[in-house]
């Protein structure tokens, strides 16, 4: 009989010690989607370290507006992750471009098709641009500082994109703005 009841003290407060444990692991997360699709998560922040972004887990660091991801192999990506306004970020996510035109490329002049993909940029010498065939605008280069401003015709707002050039590749960071996922 005392052999009984010390197994169920004993199961009792494993039980409560557990509950405890799980109700202060305090982990808070922060779950952002695309502003177009407000109620997909796709990713999400931990303040234990750990992502989910895509649905790939990471671990992670966001200092000085860097979102740096890290896999279970040791992969490393890295995003610009800057405030713009009240509960809204954007998220700068990388797209890589090939050349589609004869010889090497003059800076970003010419048509870029996405490697492994269906977006497209086009950029011409008198500055106009189209993007994915028909966003069509102007575009204004900051060419130290590695940056394109695209001044659309239609109703997006203008988009600041970080770019690289490496032969005939063109690497673009691109933002997509992204607010806290809506339950």
């Amino acid at each position: 009989m005392k052999r009984s009841l010390n197994r169920i003290i004993v199961t009792c407060l494993s039980v409560i010690s557990l509950t405890l444990a799980a109700g202060c692991s305090g982990t808070n997360t922060e779950e952002w989607a695309y502003i177009h699709d407000a109620q997909t998560t796709i990713l999400s922040l931990s303040d234990n370290g750990k992502a989910v972004f895509n649905d790939i887990k990471y671990t992670y660091t966001l200092e000085n507006d860097i979102l740096t991801l890290t896999d279970k192999d040791g992969n490393v990506t890295s995003m610009r992750f800057i405030p713009n306004g009240d509960d809204q970020y954007l998220l700068y996510e990388k797209a890589v471009y090939q050349y589609q035109g004869e010889g090497e490329p003059d800076g970003l002049i010419g048509y870029w098709q996405e490697v492994d993909g269906y977006l497209s940029f086009e950029f011409t010498e008198n500055g106009t641009f189209r993007e994915d065939y028909y966003s069509p605008g102007y575009y204004f280069v900051d060419e130290e500082k590695g940056i394109v401003k695209l001044v659309y015709n239609d109703m997006y707002p203008d988009t600041y994109i970080y770019y690289s050039i490496d032969g005939d590749i063109l690497t673009v960071d691109y933002p997509w703005p992204v607010v806290r996922t809506e339950k």
